[in-house]
């Protein structure tokens, strides 16, 4: 059975914390877990075929933690590229049935998302618990990408 069944090249530049040096993402990534353990093939500035990470995706920024020191310690800035070969591909958004319901009322088509216009909208969504707020949201939501259409 293969270990990964994606891959996905991947630059950015390293970063010094403390003691231990972070592979930091130029492009956020979307639709992947996030303190998922896997394995990084680093091109440059060092060629590494195997080098474990743990992908730690944030508001605005995914970092790469190596899980052992095989990585040497780079300059603070310098440029790296590698390719992240992911035991899982790509995960779509999970749209919350209350809101899949009233987007079907409407007629409002949510399969056409970007990552981030999901990511943001169901960030909204998801900080409000079960009652009059939520309920807000979900017509809030359901406006604007109703007046988009």
């Amino acid at each position: 059975m293969p270990r990964h069944t994606g891959e996905l090249a991947v630059h950015g530049r390293l970063e010094q914390r403390e003691e231990k040096v972070l592979l930091v993402v130029d492009e956020r990534l979307s639709g992947h877990d996030t303190f998922l353990s896997t394995t990084l093939r680093l091109d440059r500035p060092v060629r590494l075929p195997e080098l474990p990470v743990r992908i730690l995706t944030f508001d605005d920024v995914t970092v790469l933690a190596p899980l052992d020191p095989a990585l040497p310690q780079g300059q603070a800035g310098e440029g790296w590229s590698g390719t992240l070969l992911l035991p899982h591909g790509a995960r779509p958004p999970t749209i919350p049935d209350d809101f899949a319901r009233a987007a079907a009322e409407a007629g409002v088509d949510t399969s056409s998302w970007s990552p981030a216009e999901a990511r943001q909208l169901l960030t909204f969504l998801g900080e409000a618990g079960p009652g009059p707020v939520r309920t807000e949201r979900i017509d809030m939501i359901i406006a604007a990408l109703a007046g988009h259409s």
